[in-house]
């Protein structure tokens, strides 16, 4: 394996043909996947949004294109004319390349990638009253309070309840009598 050491030199180091058609899979990639870090990772290019996106490589008789199993379990069907293993798909040079869904399978991968991201820093948040009994319970994204948050009395029934944004109190907050209807509302604007 040849120690490529960018995108560019990698595609070079193939017939005019397949380059051609790896440019085309750099362009496709990188048109919904703007902000992705392109470099090379197991010798092949590899796109990286936080973590890696989607890896492609040329051989012999085909495009390998490695969208990672969750990739292409999303489509499963589009994808059942196209040799595949557990994280892999093959392309055969000898038949068009399917741009459009390589386009749609990164496309879900972003998305896959910054959901993981982002369900990393939330994280549900619960405090309890000494007795033991649920006081309150949120979202807190790096020490923060943000998302809807609820407190409770200590016989269970509810308190209050409203949303914070980066730690603010924002929209509508609800305070409720010891059976649980409706006290106040009250609006808080920004």
């Amino acid at each position: 394996m040849k120690n490529f050491k960018s995108i560019d030199a990698y595609i070079k180091s193939y017939p005019k043909d397949i380059q051609n058609i790896l440019e085309k899979m750099r362009v496709t990639i990188k048109k919904v996947a703007p902000k992705a870090e392109e470099t090379i990772k197991y010798g092949i290019p590899t796109f990286v949004q936080n973590g890696n996106l989607v890896h492609f490589g040329a051989y012999k008789h085909h495009i390998g294109f490695y969208p990672t199993p969750a990739g292409i379990l999303a489509f499963k069907k589009e994808l059942s004319a196209y040799k595949q293993s557990k994280g892999t798909i093959q392309f055969q040079l000898d038949k068009p390349i399917p741009f459009v869904l390589v386009g749609k399978i990164t496309k879900l991968r972003v998305k896959q990638n910054t959901e993981k991201k982002n369900s990393k820093s939330k994280k549900e948040y619960t405090h309890y009253h000494k007795d033991g009994s649920l006081y309150s319970k949120g979202s807190m994204v790096d020490r923060t309070m943000d998302g809807y948050w609820e407190w409770f009395r200590k016989d269970g029934s509810k308190m209050r309840s409203g949303h914070f944004k980066k730690g603010k109190q924002v929209g509508v907050w609800i305070t409720y009598d010891k059976k649980g209807e409706v006290y106040k509302k009250m609006t808080i604007k920004k």
